[in-house]
C-alpha cells in the first residue's frame, strides 16, 4: 500500500516519462489496471492490462465515448467511459494533487471498485488518467492504514514529548543544582529563599535560616587531598538532604558553606534540626558549626537574615567549633 501511494505522488513530476513509470509500476498492482492518454474532452486512448495473462502495456485502442469490452461488460464499460470523461472535465488545467484529494471512485459490478487518478504534466495540464480495479474493501484497507498511520504518529508524538520533558527536567536540574553535592546552587537557593521570605512576611509566619560549614575543611584538603575533601562535602550534603523536611530548601552557598531555609519554623524547632544534623555527622567523624537566625519584624530583605546567620556561624567557629549558635538560644557539644 505504501508503494502504491508513493508511486502515485511522483507521477505528476514525470511528464512524458509517465508511460515508462507506469510500466515499471506494473508489478505493484495485484488486480487489473488501465492507463488513459488524454487527447481531448471526449477523446482518449485506453491501454488495457490483464495481469493474469502477464500482458504488457501494449494494447492501444482509440475510443470516443465507446465501450471497453476488453475489460468490462457493456453497461460497466459505458460507466467507465463516463467516469473518465467526468474525471477529465473536473481536473482540466488543475495541477495534480495528492491522490487522496483527487480520486474519483465508482463501484463496479462483482464487488469491485474503480479508482481513477488524474495525472498532470510538468506544465500542469491534464495528460493521463490511471485506472485501477480493486476489491470493494479497498476503503476498509485504506481506513485501517490511516488508523495505523495516525496511531504511529500519536505514538511518535508521545515518545518525543516524553523525551523532551525528560530533557527539560534534566536541563532544569543541571541549571539549578550544585554538580558536586546535589543540593541547590547558590543562585537558585537565593531565589527560593527570597520567595519564602516574601511569602512568610505577607502572611505573618515564622522563618528560620541556618548557615553551616564543615570544621577544618582546609586542613582536610591540604593533608588528605581534594578528593577526600569532596567526599566529606558529599557526606554533609547527603545528611542535610536526608534530615530536613520536604518543605525545607538546602543549597551550597559557597566552598564548604551550606544554607538551609526553614519555612514556618521557630527557633526551637530549628535548633532541634541543627542538633540532629550535628549528631549524625559526628557519628561519621565529621564536625560542623551552625548559625541559626530567625526572621525579625524589621527585616526587609532575605540578605539581612543570611548576614545574621553568617555572623552566628562565625561566632560558633570562634567559640570552639562543632557548635550551634543562635540569638535566642546557645547550644554547645
Amino acid at each position: 500500500m505504501f508503494s502504491f501511494w508513493s508511486a502515485l505522488r511522483t507521477i505528476n513530476q514525470l511528464g512524458s516519462n509517465a508511460f515508462i513509470t507506469m510500466e515499471n509500476m506494473f508489478g505493484f498492482f495485484p488486480r487489473q489496471m488501465f492507463f488513459v492518454k488524454i487527447f481531448g474532452k471526449n477523446k482518449f486512448i485506453i491501454i488495457a492490462i490483464d495481469p493474469s495473462k502477464n500482458e504488457k502495456l501494449s494494447c492501444e485502442v482509440e475510443y470516443e465515448s465507446k465501450h471497453l469490452g476488453q475489460l468490462f461488460s457493456k453497461p460497466v464499460s459505458e460507466e467507465v467511459v463516463a467516469s473518465c470523461a467526468q474525471c477529465i472535465e473536473e481536473c482540466t488545467s488543475v495541477c495534480y494533487e495528492p491522490p487522496v484529494k483527487n480520486i474519483y471512485e465508482k463501484n463496479l459490478e462483482g464487488g469491485n471498485q474503480l479508482i481513477l487518478v488524474p495525472i498532470s504534466d510538468a506544465q500542469g495540464s491534464l495528460s493521463h488518467l490511471l485506472g485501477i480495479i480493486y476489491e470493494k474493501n479497498l476503503k476498509n484497507t485504506v481506513n485501517e492504514l490511516n488508523k495505523y498511520i495516525e496511531s504511529e504518529v500519536e505514538r511518535k508524538v508521545k515518545e518525543r514529548t516524553a523525551k523532551l520533558m525528560a530533557t527539560n527536567e534534566e536541563l532544569f536540574y543541571l541549571a539549578n543544582h550544585d554538580c558536586l553535592t546535589g543540593t541547590y546552587n547558590r543562585r537558585y537557593l537565593l531565589e527560593l529563599a527570597s520567595a519564602e521570605f516574601k511569602r512568610v512576611r505577607r502572611y505573618g509566619l515564622s522563618l528560620c535560616l541556618m548557615m553551616l560549614d564543615l570544621d577544618h575543611f582546609k586542613v582536610i584538603n591540604d593533608s588528605q587531598g581534594h578528593p577526600v575533601g569532596d567526599k566529606a562535602l558529599k557526606e554533609v550534603a547527603k545528611t542535610l538532604l536526608e534530615t530536613v523536611r520536604d518543605c525545607d530548601h538546602v543549597g551550597r552557598y559557597g566552598g564548604d558553606e551550606f544554607i538551609i531555609v526553614l519555612p514556618e519554623t521557630d527557633v526551637s524547632d530549628a535548633m532541634l534540626i541543627a542538633e540532629r544534623l550535628r549528631e549524625v555527622l559526628n557519628s561519621v567523624k565529621l564536625t560542623i558549626s551552625i548559625g541559626v537566625a530567625k526572621l525579625e519584624r524589621d527585616d526587609v530583605h532575605i540578605e539581612t537574615l543570611i548576614h545574621r546567620a553568617d555572623h552566628l556561624l562565625l561566632k560558633a567557629k570562634r567559640s570552639g567549633r562543632n557548635r550551634i549558635e543562635s540569638i535566642a538560644v546557645k547550644h554547645s557539644a
